[in-house]
């Protein structure tokens, strides 16, 4: 893997195919981890929500490596609150090297510029990698119910930590 080619930018709707090339990529597992449904196939309906963004109550990244799509990060804020519910998944292959975390600070910077306070969203249980990237907000509340863990993170700040010099930001 070469990790110097990996940037962090926003989705276009130019992104489909690249974006579904990303999912049939991906493990059931982590399929499943991001939808908590069993797709054999991401719906087409599924990809056109995915990548519709107002830049203000919804925006969308994409993190891109070796010209394709391997990480995508989205949130949308809920009514007229302060906060916004927030999804994100990396292709297998490229988990646990700060893809992800780059994709979630990103996406809370540009959050933050739009006044939203917190990201909230709904985790399976069994999810550790997205609990422990959750847990980068200082003041991150855990409620648990049926399997799945009702997270709530506040982004006044993230802890302190290194995001690979190789992942870049793109406007």
């Amino acid at each position: 893997m070469n990790y110097k080619q990996i940037y962090v930018r926003v989705a276009t709707g130019h992104d489909r195919e690249m974006l579904r090339g990303m999912f049939d990529r991906s493990s059931p597992e982590t399929i499943y981890r991001r939808f908590h449904i069993p797709y054999r196939k991401v719906p087409e309906w599924m990809l056109s929500l995915m990548l519709g963004t107002d830049h203000l109550d919804k925006e969308v990244l994409v993190a891109v490596a070796e010209a394709k799509i391997v990480g995508h990060a989205m949130y949308v804020r809920l009514g007229d609150d302060d906060e916004a519910e927030m999804a994100i998944t990396v292709e297998d292959r490229w988990q646990s090297i700060g893809v992800g975390k780059a994709l979630l600070m990103e996406l809370a910077q540009r959050a933050r510029l739009r006044d939203i306070a917190a990201f909230t969203g709904e985790v399976l249980g069994h999810n550790r990698p997205m609990l422990g990237l959750a847990a980068m907000f200082p003041g991150t509340d855990y409620s648990i119910g049926e399997g799945v863990c009702r997270v709530r993170m506040p982004l006044q700040a993230t802890v302190p930590g290194v995001v690979p010099d190789a992942v870049r930001h793109a406007a």
